[in-house]
């Protein structure tokens, strides 16, 4: 009979899976309208704020396209009063039979056309007044911006594909794939795994990272094919330590430590009916306890060991 002691204690297990950094938001901007670049307000790399002005194109075109436009508003609102005017005394007239059906006839159409072509004005400033706007563009959120695909004196359009991409670093997720078997007897549901885990993180160098994270969602299917759940977990990332894409080793532990016996592999003997320790009762006489075993550790552990029977030693 091999000789060692198993040991009672309230440990916790941690489990490791393997992780890939995700950006919470990420950007690609690109332009709405045709026109010279003529500044790019940022550096490559630079942290910029939501809000900050990124590219500056030549305005010309669109400027003078609204102002034209709301020219033509002034002129259809001044024609359209003296329509309007023009209708209400002519129908007065008519009431009075002095003017024909006709005539009145004739400027309530004159009166209506012009509404018409007041609105057809409305509806082509609200475009060049978008495509005035969109002469200068700025960032939709905070992040770090890239490489910019273009630079000052180019002829962009918006064929020109994506000029720079900003992404958020700071929250930023991780991502990992949980087997359902994990997901359920160690946190029951999502409402446990997100209260009651801890998560850690070990970079490529083998340190771990200086913060925990928190368990932020789930995704809303199994992968079928693994039958394993994606989990994203939120970090804090003030020195952009975690890049998107990074591969990093995900530790998940549950806070509440659980209690198990753990022993040296060479404790465990088999036969066909089940896996076995010899455990010692209380008048030291080792007595055999069938066991179901639990997660080993190296070969060398066998953790949450389940002896059927008394007794804390073997």
């Amino acid at each position: 009979m091999p000789e060692t002691t198993a040991i009672l204690s309230r440990e916790i297990d941690e489990y490791r899976y393997t992780g890939r950094v995700v950006p919470i938001s990420t950007v690609n901007i690109t332009s709405r309208i045709s026109a010279d670049l003529l500044d790019v307000g940022f550096s490559e790399g630079d942290f910029v704020e939501k809000g900050h002005l990124l590219y500056t194109f030549d305005d010309t075109r669109y400027e003078a396209a609204f102002k034209s436009d709301q020219a033509r508003i002034a002129e259809y609102e001044a024609k359209l009063l003296y329509a309007k005017n023009d209708y209400e005394r002519t129908n007065e007239l008519f009431k009075k039979g002095v003017s024909t059906k006709d005539e009145m006839e004739s400027a309530l159409s004159q009166y209506k056309s012009y509404q018409a072509s007041l609105l057809g004005a409305q509806a082509d400033i609200i475009l060049s007044e978008d495509d005035y706007k969109h002469c200068k563009i700025y960032s939709p959120i905070s992040g770090v911006i890239g490489q910019t695909n273009y630079t000052e004196g180019n002829y962009i359009t918006p064929s020109s594909g994506v000029l720079a991409t900003i992404v958020q670093l700071d929250p930023i997720r991780v991502k990992f794939s949980m087997s359902t078997k994990d997901y359920l007897n160690n946190f029951s549901d999502f409402e446990g795994l997100k209260n009651k885990c801890i998560v850690r993180l070990k970079l490529a160098d083998g340190s771990f990272y200086e913060s925990d994270g928190e368990i932020e969602f789930i995704n809303n299917e199994a992968v079928k094919t693994t039958d394993t759940i994606q989990v994203f977990a939120k970090f804090k990332n003030a020195k952009s330590r975690l890049l998107p894409n990074n591969t990093v080793a995900v530790y998940l532990r549950n806070r509440d430590g659980i209690e198990k016996v753990s022993v040296p592999t060479s404790s465990i003997m088999y036969d066909d009916d089940s896996p076995y320790v010899f455990v010692l009762d209380g008048n030291d006489i080792p007595r055999r306890r069938n066991v179901e075993l639990g997660r080993s550790e190296g070969g060398k552990i066998i953790h949450k060991l389940r002896i059927k029977g008394g007794g804390t030693h073997c």
